[in-house]
This record gives C-alpha cells, sequence and structure tokens, in this order.
C-alpha cells in the first residue's frame, strides 16, 4: 500500500517541483537579462598574496566604472592579489549601475537547478515512507508483543505443570 502511494505521489510531487523552480528560475533569468559585465578600473593596487595558511584569495578595493547608463559610479571590487592599480576588472552591474556580485543565472544553470529539485523532491518522498514504514513497523510490532504477552499470561502457565525444585 505504502509503495503504491509513492509510486502514484513521486511522479505528481516531482513535476510539481520541478515546474514551481523552472517557473521562478525563469523569472530570475527575465530579471537580469538586462545586467551588463563592464570593466571596473582600480583605484589601488592589490597587496602580494601571503604565503601561509589562511592566505587571502582576493581583496576587494576601491574601484571606479562607468554604469549602462552613463554614470560614473565607484565601490569596492574583488580583485587577485598583485593586481596594480589602473588595471580593469570585470564586474556585472544591474541597469543603475550597481554591482551585483555574480553572473546572470543562465538557462543550463535553471536546467541543472530543476534537476536537482525534482531529484530531491524522490529522495525526500522516499525517505519520508521509508520513515513512516519504520514507525508503522514499530506499533504494529508492539501491539503483536502486548496481544503476545496477554496470550502467554493466560496460557503458559496451563503449558508448564512441572515446577522446578527450589534450593
Amino acid at each position: 500500500m505504502l509503495a503504491v502511494s509513492f509510486l502514484v505521489a513521486a511522479p505528481l510531487l516531482v513535476g510539481l517541483t520541478g515546474r514551481l523552480v523552472r517557473t521562478g528560475a525563469m523569472a530570475e533569468v527575465r530579471q537580469e537579462q538586462a545586467w551588463r559585465e563592464v570593466g571596473a578600473v582600480l583605484l589601488r593596487s592589490a597587496p602580494q598574496q601571503l604565503l601561509g595558511f589562511g592566505a587571502m584569495t582576493s581583496y576587494w578595493l576601491p574601484a571606479r566604472w562607468v554604469a549602462p547608463d552613463g554614470a560614473v559610479r565607484t565601490g569596492s571590487v574583488p580583485v587577485r592579489p598583485g593586481t596594480r592599480a589602473g588595471a580593469s576588472v570585470p564586474i556585472w552591474v544591474n541597469p543603475a549601475g550597481r554591482m551585483t556580485g555574480r553572473p546572470p543565472l543562465s538557462a543550463g544553470l535553471v536546467t541543472v537547478r530543476t534537476a536537482l529539485a525534482e531529484l530531491g523532491t524522490a529522495i525526500g518522498l522516499a525517505l519520508a515512507a521509508l520513515a513512516l514504514a519504520g514507525l508503522l513497523r514499530v506499533w504494529m510490532n508492539r501491539r503483536r508483543m502486548a496481544y503476545w504477552a496477554m496470550e502467554w499470561a493466560c496460557f503458559g502457565p496451563r503449558w508448564s505443570t512441572r515446577r522446578w525444585p527450589r534450593n
């Protein structure tokens, strides 16, 4: 019964999850289509990389860039150690010129997110079904053992009429 329920519910829930994730992610892709990659000019040089435990892999330094609307913006951008002042660092900005911190979401990444969400839904549903089966088994075993104990209390003394001698 539980397996049949899983086989009926899994395709429905996986499909629903996939549709919801894809819809949300495609809305995000449409919003991020206006993002542009621009070159930010560093105003200061980055220090050389320190060798040792916990060495910095990037530094946040002040830079200047031109927004898509033509306005000049300034802010901190991540750069590799040893980058010289005046170097151009590629960054992604929104239409207002604010740095986004990451590239826009691609259609390929939407497909990966959807597949992972569907897989997670199927695995989660299977784990929930297994947990439910385990709880049902424990509950049924407790009932069975309680009935067995009651029956043994009634019929057990009739089967063993021989008493062991006590010392």
